[in-house]
């Protein structure tokens, strides 16, 4: 069987499994804290109680939908209540429910409310799409990204329980073990261990805590001014080492994949090339990355800008300044966003001076015997 056939059938065994798991799951009613129910109109009656407009002319209603919902689980499996949802349009904090929909609910002295809609089948579709997707894209490889992207997970929930049974004590310190340990195995796991790989690792490294210590020590020196790190919903822990260990995952994912492709791509430059001078070699990497620095920088101010967007719509929209919007919105996503930026353009040197360590020992004679030739010209 050739790979291209071998690589549709393994994306068809993927894509089958996928949607038998996702009907499995959508179907499932056990093993949840709340009870499983389903919506049983087929048309929901849905009534207006009153239309709203504030201050600043924004408009919007207020709904309700009387439901007939069954129970699919728990003691009261197989009754039918009747409810209530009052909901808004908008849906910022409320819900609207369609027909046949699955929901969450809880039963308290014969009374029953809604908690949320049944989502876990549709995230199991999702993951079967892309799952399908990378096999046929990336081929055998993608096993190991998806080894990859598992381990990664499990290293990541045991991080959080870790963090949680020190209550954030040290969390610095631990998200910058995690940086080592996430992207060591990452590496590993789809490019082998080998010295290409081990390249790749300590440039990413290098790239991380450079541009985190280099942000850092701005920080200090600015005395944390602008950073409204109670903007950040982080009631529980402290605020300031929660916004830093996601500045270093942050960082982490943006330098990693920017080492990745400028080692890769010189180490096979060295390979084809073994009479490559190191002139050559940092042209090279310097132009790969101006090649690279521009997209990437994108692609991390555009998942900023899309997350930041609902709230300073809504910011805006209640008739606030800019300045405030984006003081109580945007401050500490672009500081992160800022990071990374630094981490991805000095991870372009970085990453290329890594990849001296392919050069084999002629080359580095000819670096040494440079460097006395510079240095008897000097004396």
């Amino acid at each position: 069987m050739s790979l291209k056939k071998r690589r549709l059938l393994w994306a068809a065994l993927v894509l089958l499994a996928g949607l038998l798991a996702t009907g499995i799951t959508y179907f499932k009613t056990a093993g949840y804290a709340n009870d499983v129910a389903v919506i049983m109109d087929r048309q929901i009656k849905d009534k207006l109680l009153k239309k709203e407009t504030d201050i600043y002319n924004n408009k919007d209603e207020e709904r309700r939908q009387y439901l007939h919902v069954k129970l699919l689980s728990g003691k009261h499996r197989g009754q039918v209540f009747k409810t209530v949802n009052t909901y808004y349009p908008s849906q910022l904090v409320t819900q609207k429910y369609r027909p046949r929909q699955r929901i969450f609910v809880q039963i308290h002295k014969g009374t029953l409310a809604i908690i949320s809609p049944k989502r876990d089948w549709t995230l199991m579709l999702a993951l079967t799409v892309t799952l399908t997707l990378m096999i046929l894209v990336v081929g055998v490889k993608s096993w190991h990204l998806i080894l990859s992207m598992a381990v990664s997970w499990i290293l990541f929930y045991l991080l959080i329980l870790w963090d949680v049974q020190v209550n954030g004590a040290y969390i610095v310190l631990m998200f910058s073990l995690a940086d080592i340990v996430f992207s060591f195995f990452s590496l590993w796991l789809v490019q082998g261990f080998g010295k290409k790989m081990l390249v790749t690792w300590l440039a990413t490294l290098l790239g991380v805590f450079v541009s985190f210590g280099l942000c850092y020590l701005i920080i200090k020196l600015t005395g944390e001014s602008y950073l409204n790190y109670e903007m950040g919903d982080y009631a529980t822990q402290d605020v300031r080492g929660i916004f830093m260990a996601q500045t270093l995952l942050g960082v982490l994912g943006a330098v990693m994949d920017e080492a990745t492709d400028i080692v890769s791509s010189l180490h096979e430059l060295i390979q084809h090339k073994p009479e490559i001078t190191v002139k050559e070699l940092l042209i090279a990497g310097r132009t790969m990355g101006q090649e690279i620095m521009g997209p990437l920088i994108n692609v991390l101010v555009l998942l900023f800008i899309s997350e930041a967007l609902p709230e300073s719509i809504l910011y805006l929209r209640d008739n606030n300044t800019i300045s405030t919007m984006f003081s109580f919105t945007m401050n500490l996503g672009a500081t992160q966003s800022a990071v990374s930026a630094i981490g991805i353009v000095l991870t372009v040197p970085i990453a290329t001076a890594c990849c001296l360590l392919f050069l084999n020992k002629e080359q580095r004679a000819r670096i040494k015997l440079g460097f006395s030739r510079k240095g008897g010209k000097a004396s």
